[in-house]
């Protein structure tokens, strides 16, 4: 059964090669270990990150210090354009999960290679893939159970086979507790469906690291519903 499971949307994916080469040559060299806060929630500063490798989690802070994980940013996606363009204090902090290479921008050179490429279309087509999967996910929080929630999330986040292949890697130097985070479960119940994956050989694992051994019954269970 072929594999058409989504995969997480990023600005690469809407934007020409071209346009990604002058993103991805612009400002300047990055390269940031793992547990490296990026940007502060309500920080001001309107620096973009274009990420070219590695990967980082998007998380709020509660008044009550609760912390809470709102997503994963891979290579291809750009981090804080939205305080860029609009001059907003950041919504969330960004912190380094897998070490990243990016290129740093400042709002100014940010904006004028949007300005200058024709970009907001790219930039419009991109936040609304955000939005449409952010809501999607909440709708499988409160209507999927832990394993095709799960599912779901492994195929959206792997990294695939160039050749389009039945196997891929999930490296992005998530805990456990934090993928339950982004799923809406319990640690417990991610390692229980983790466990039986496991066994039923569709995935196996590493520190912080997963390899996708048959996307094909692991799509099944994510979409059998669909």
């Amino acid at each position: 059964m072929p594999v058409t499971s989504p995969a997480q949307p990023s600005f690469v994916d809407f934007v020409t090669p071209a346009d990604w080469a002058a993103l991805a040559t612009a400002g300047q060299l990055r390269r940031l270990p793992a547990g490296r806060v990026l940007f502060l929630q309500e920080a001001t500063e309107r620096e973009v990150l274009v990420l070219l490798s590695g990967s980082v989690k998007v998380f709020r802070t509660e008044m009550n210090g609760h912390q809470s994980l709102i997503g994963i940013r891979l290579g291809g996606d750009l981090i804080g354009e939205m305080a860029a363009l609009n001059g907003t204090p950041r919504s969330a902090g960004v912190a380094v999960l897998r070490r990243v290479e990016a290129r740093l921008l400042s709002a100014e050179q940010f904006n004028a290679l949007i300005t200058v490429r024709g970009l907001d279309r790219a930039l419009h087509k991109y936040h609304s893939a955000r939005v449409r999967e952010s809501d999607e996910q909440r709708v499988e929080i409160a209507l999927l159970p832990v394993r095709q929630r799960l599912a779901r999330t492994l195929l959206r986040l792997a990294h695939r086979e160039a050749d389009g292949g039945n196997r891929a890697v999930l490296d992005l130097g998530l805990p456990q507790d934090a993928l339950g985070q982004l799923i809406g479960a319990s640690r417990n119940a991610v390692v229980a469906e983790l466990t039986l994956l496991r066994k039923a050989g569709m995935l196996r694992t590493e520190h912080r690291r997963m390899y996708l051994t048959d996307l094909a019954r692991l799509a099944e269970i994510a979409y059998k519903f669909s």
